[in-house]
């Protein structure tokens, strides 16, 4: 299968953005206020807390702010240089800061940011735990997220309840291996369109991924929320 063909290839899944449940944006932008802008978007690997970043730093450009971001990665403890200058240069009122990963930031690092972000409009950022900031959203994913999301990109319904279960709530993850499936089956695929009852069955049909393990090592992109690959997607979400 090429790989622009694959249903959940990253152009395909990087379309589907966060989906906020219990609560709409103009609230949740409303309690950004309550907070003083100060606040962290928080959760596990894969329920989309980038995506969900993301699309606040969209919203937050339209109110007017010159929205500055940075991505942290595993191992990273400090900010780089170039992250220095992206953040902090020429800092004023009108900048809005998103870091992502702030977790990954040694004490004294985290400490820096948030002295030098008082200069800014507000801050945001994702962590996998809560206590850096204020939590502004916790992401959270349920198997009928998933669902919705995989019925999107198929256009069909799919039941994906082991797949969910498989993956603890990483619909990031989850979106890989179903990438990775459908690269090595791409037809017949158990989640695919039912073939034609008229027509005789195809060699291997029935076999599915549900039941496989698959390596988590496509080039999809989650977030948003879910997107697949490097980032995070929803809570209701797509996502980090």
């Amino acid at each position: 299968m090429i790989a622009r063909e694959n249903p959940f290839a990253v152009q395909r899944v990087l379309a589907i953005r966060y989906r906020l449940a219990g609560i709409s944006w103009d609230e949740l932008l409303d309690r950004l206020t309550a907070l003083r802008s100060r606040a962290a978007l928080v959760g596990p690997h894969g329920h989309g807390k980038t995506t969900l970043l993301e699309d606040l730093g969209a919203r937050l450009a339209g109110r007017g702010f010159r929205v500055r971001s940075v991505t942290l990665h595993e191992g990273d403890r400090r900010l780089a240089a170039p992250q220095r200058r992206e953040l902090f240069k020429d800092l004023a009122a009108s900048d809005f800061l998103l870091l992502d990963g702030a977790e990954q930031l040694g004490r004294l690092a985290w400490l820096e940011v948030r002295t030098r972000a008082r200069s800014a409009g507000g801050l945001v950022i994702t962590s996998h735990r809560s206590g850096l900031l204020p939590t502004l959203h916790e992401c959270r994913t349920t198997p009928e997220l998933l669902a919705g999301i995989v019925s999107e990109l198929l256009g069909k319904e799919a039941a994906v309840e082991e797949l969910f279960a498989r993956h603890e709530g990483n619909v990031r993850g989850a979106l890989r291996e179903l990438y990775d499936s459908y690269a090595a089956h791409p037809n017949p695929h158990p989640l695919a369109p039912s073939p034609d009852p008229s027509l005789p069955p195809s060699p291997g049909e029935g076999e599915g991924f549900v039941k496989e393990s698959f390596p988590l090592a496509s080039p999809a992109n989650f977030s948003s929320s879910p997107g697949v690959g490097g980032r995070e997607g929803s809570g209701e979400e797509a996502g980090r």
